[in-house]
Formats: C-alpha cells, structure tokens, sequence
C-alpha cells in the first residue's frame, strides 16, 4: 500500500519507478549499499554535504541540473589546494534560460557524505556565484540512486566504482 508521505523514488539509466516504504522498516534502502543523509531546505529542496578537491561544502540536489557545478567562491578554495587547469570550455543552459561559456575541470576525489567515494567528477564553475548543484552526472555514476523524503536521504548502488568511459 503506498504512503505518499513517505515514498522514495527510484531512479536509474533506464527507468522511472516509484515504491513504498513500510513504517517498521529498519532501513529506509536496503538494496542499496550506501545511505548518505540529505539535509532539506526551507524551499523545500535538498542539500547534500560533500567534499570535492579536498573543499567540503552543501550542494542542492537537482535532478535538473546536468552535472555537477560550484560557485567561483568554492572553486578558489579547490584551486587553493591544488593547480587546477580547465579541460574544456561548453556552453551552458542557466535555469533562467540564458547560455553563458564555463569552464570544465576534471576533479579526482567527490565523497558525498562520510563514506561515499564517487571518484572523478567533471565539474562546471559558475563564474557568478550561485549555489554548488549536484547534478545528474554524479546521480548516474552511481546509479541506481533513490531520494526519500522522510527520512531524507540519498540512496546510491555505486560509492568507488570508476565512470563508465562515456561520463570522461
């Protein structure tokens, strides 16, 4: 029976699909092997805490988002730690509508929470401010993933697993 309270989506490479969760469950996943709490906003969003170049700091969770990107706030204190060097530069699709150039890096190390290690990552740096977004790239690196709601938390298959060579 579903409870619209507490329902996680499931989302993989190939499908949509909603499930339940019962009450007297003792874990909220259990086909997965990582859990990584969600911290929820007052927009009614989600944060996640992570830590990317050695930098910790809260990506908004958006599904909408395409990959990952970070403020230019965040990516000095990245920079800071290490010499970083764009890999490419695209143009990107703003929520606004409007396309602006940025610049791609490849970082080696994404841990989402304490024990999540999704490995390299490629990350777009908003050159005026704005928040640092988990974007789709890392969600389908270790997909399948669910999102619940209450309790929130991010459920991710693979933590440590390399990319597949098409997300290099």
């Amino acid at each position: 029976m579903f409870k619209p309270a507490i329902a996680v989506f499931i989302l993989s490479s190939f499908s949509f699909a909603t499930a339940a969760v019962a009450e007297d469950a003792v874990s909220t996943f259990e086909p997965f092997a990582h859990e990584v709490p969600l911290q929820p906003t007052a927009a009614g969003s989600f944060t996640v805490t992570g830590t990317l170049g050695g930098v910790e700091g809260e990506f908004l969770l958006d599904t909408g988002a395409s990959m990952i990107t970070v403020s230019s706030e965040f990516f000095d204190e990245m920079e800071a730690r290490q010499a970083l060097e764009p890999s490419r530069r695209v143009a990107a699709r703003l929520a606004s509508g409007r396309v602006e150039a940025v610049d791609i890096y490849r970082i080696e190390a994404l841990q989402l929470g304490e024990n999540c290690q999704v490995g390299p990552v490629e990350v777009a740096v908003m050159p005026r401010g704005g928040r640092n977004l988990l974007g789709m790239s890392v969600l389908m690196q270790a997909a399948p993933f669910a999102v619940s709601a209450s309790p929130p938390a991010l459920a991710l298959s693979r933590c440590g697993i390399e990319p597949s060579v098409a997300n290099r």
